[in-house]
């Protein structure tokens, strides 16, 4: 099994990125997404993500959000499996929750069907 893919499916139009980070071992510095909204799901392993200098423990099937412009930092204590959808924060006055939602559907079909990333395991939840 490879470790540290990271595959990265963005759509411009929509203004949103899918990371699928599988069997990753990489920890993140302290950054920020500037104007991107991140919601992220761990589907396998672990990880720590700290945020005004507190650190919280998210494991398999639970789910995070990463707020604009936030300071945040992850750290990986074995090997993890993350999906993170990020939005930028100024669709939501372009677009309506529908169109939305179907755009979130969209981009995770394409990564189903191109990416191959497994749906199976996404399912499990």
């Amino acid at each position: 099994m490879a470790t540290n893919s990271i595959r990265y499916i963005y759509n411009s139009n929509m203004g949103m990125e899918l990371i699928f980070c599988e069997n990753s071992t990489i920890s993140y510095p302290t950054h920020n997404h500037v104007s991107m909204l991140t919601i992220g799901i761990v589907l396998d392993g672990s990880i720590a993500l700290t945020e005004n200098n507190s650190a919280k423990v998210y494991e398999k099937n639970q789910t995070f959000i990463i707020c604009p412009y936030m300071p945040h930092s992850i750290s990986a204590h074995n090997s993890y499996t993350l999906l993170s959808l990020c939005i930028n924060k100024n669709i939501a006055a372009h677009y309506s929750t529908d169109k939305i939602r179907h755009n979130i559907m969209a981009l995770l079909m394409s990564a189903f069907n191109t990416e191959r990333i497994n749906l199976y395991q996404i399912l499990q939840l």
